[in-house]
């Protein structure tokens, strides 16, 4: 199986550091990043998406998911690293009305997802583990999975079969690309934050469009 690990586009949350906001939207930018990207991956042969429950996951898979014509599945334990309060995330009718592309686990809480906070690096390298074997036991074999800059460190150290320790770093742009490959005696990792669809060039031009991916 290849994985294609993605970090969503700027969010408004990235440009206000300062600020706790769990769930923002995208900005214009980050929607012009996901049109980029979406480009960048609708010719690798994936078959399907995945995604956070936070918004800015889902509205950066939204592009691709328009292009190839494919849902959006959406996996709760996708959200980001959080070592703040809970809080409770968007209803599915909320959520819907942005990305109608949305499919949702049976699991996943109807009126808002509940997001418990207080993460701890034992609990979210658990939660890695686990989102990886539910990826992995995925029937497909090419699929795209929009997620965030933290997690995604910790799903590439369980991929690569590294602890999950704080000195040992993957750091992920926006929109960021990592391409990695599940063989059955070994895994290769073959890209690791891959921005070149964000150079100056084809993705450029491309990216003109972003207005015709972006959510009603």
């Amino acid at each position: 199986m290849e994985l294609f690990l993605v970090r969503h586009g700027q969010s408004v949350g990235n440009t206000q550091p300062d600020r706790d906001m769990p769930d923002s939207p995208l900005t214009e930018q980050g929607h012009a990043q996901a049109a980029r990207v979406a480009i960048y991956l609708r010719e690798r042969g994936i078959r399907a998406i995945y995604a956070s429950p936070l918004i800015r996951a889902m509205q950066s898979a939204q592009p691709l998911a328009r292009l190839l014509g494919l849902p959006i599945h959406v996996m709760k334990a996708l959200y980001e690293v959080r070592e703040g309060s809970r809080f409770i995330g968007l209803s599915q009718q909320s959520l819907l009305e942005s990305v109608p592309e949305a499919i949702f686990e049976d699991t996943m809480e109807t009126d808002g997802w509940e997001c418990l906070g207080g993460d701890r690096p034992e609990t979210v390298g658990r939660r890695a583990q686990e989102a990886l074997r539910q990826l992995r036991a995925c029937r497909e074999e090419r699929i795209a999975v929009f997620c965030h800059g933290n997690f995604n460190e910790y799903l590439l150290r369980e991929t690569l079969g590294i602890p999950s320790a704080a000195h040992i770093r993957f750091p992920q742009e926006n929109t960021g690309v990592n391409h990695i490959v599940f063989g059955e005696e070994e895994t290769e990792l073959l890209k690791l934050n891959d921005t070149g669809h964000l150079r100056i060039g084809e993705y450029e031009r491309a990216g003109l469009a972003a207005g015709s991916f972006r959510s009603g």
